[in-house]
């Protein structure tokens, strides 16, 4: 089993977000905890991920991805930023529209990557609990702002 000090998240997360565009799968070395790409890392085989040395990372559904940015939105006080970025999420391409808005407000744009990456973090973790290769951090459920 890893140690999720151990691990970078952020190399997990990025793995789990980018869109296969170039045909590219993304396993995660489940001794090593290193992100592999079969073909470009390392010659990986069937019968290694079959043996249950690498686990498959799960693309980012989309939907997840626009909830983030919801639960950003929602959580901005009342203003200019928040209205915006508020119109962005229901136009069409709302992703696109989501950045763009962001570039016209830099405090905001960079608290949205803080949330981010803290969202991918915690979705990171639950995967990785999920399949077995680290042990649960908060075994009771118990968030940090419970306990606040």
């Amino acid at each position: 089993m890893l140690k999720l000090e151990d691990l970078n998240l952020e190399e997990i997360a990025w793995a789990m977000q980018n869109d296969r565009s170039m045909g590219h799968e993304y396993y995660l070395n489940l001794e090593s905890g290193e992100v592999v790409v079969p073909g470009l890392d390392e010659d990986l085989s069937e019968d290694q991920i079959e043996e249950g040395n690498y686990a498959y990372v799960d693309p980012l559904e989309s939907y997840e991805s626009y909830r983030h940015m919801e639960d950003f939105t929602v959580g901005l006080p009342e203003g200019g930023a928040r209205v915006k970025l508020e119109q962005a999420l229901i136009r069409s391409k709302p992703f696109r529209h989501f950045r763009d808005v962001l570039e016209d407000f830099p405090a905001e744009r960079e608290a949205w990557y803080t949330f981010k990456n803290d969202a991918m973090n915690k979705v990171v973790v639950e995967w990785l609990v999920g399949i077995k290769a680290i042990e649960d951090p908060d075994p009771h459920g118990i968030s940090r702002t419970d306990t606040e």
